[in-house]
């Protein structure tokens, strides 16, 4: 089969059907890395929401020693 040749029958549809696969690969790759990224983010932005949140929480009242009792 030279070049210029283009694959019939059986031979172009496997040929076929390879593009496809490669094209399909390469798309769930990206997505994967586009996926990543957005995750990433997300985790950042829930991790600053919460070290503001835990640094405006209230504290509890420091205990008083009993007031000397008055004569």
């Amino acid at each position: 089969m030279t070049n210029d040749e283009r694959p019939r029958g059986d031979a172009a549809w496997r040929a076929a059907k390879q593009e496809v696969a490669k094209r399909n690969e390469a798309a769930y790759a990206r997505g994967r890395k586009e996926r990543e990224a957005r995750d990433t983010a997300r985790r950042k932005r829930h991790a600053a929401a919460e070290r503001r949140e835990f640094a405006n929480l209230p504290h509890q009242p420091t205990a008083q020693p009993p007031a000397a009792p008055a004569d």
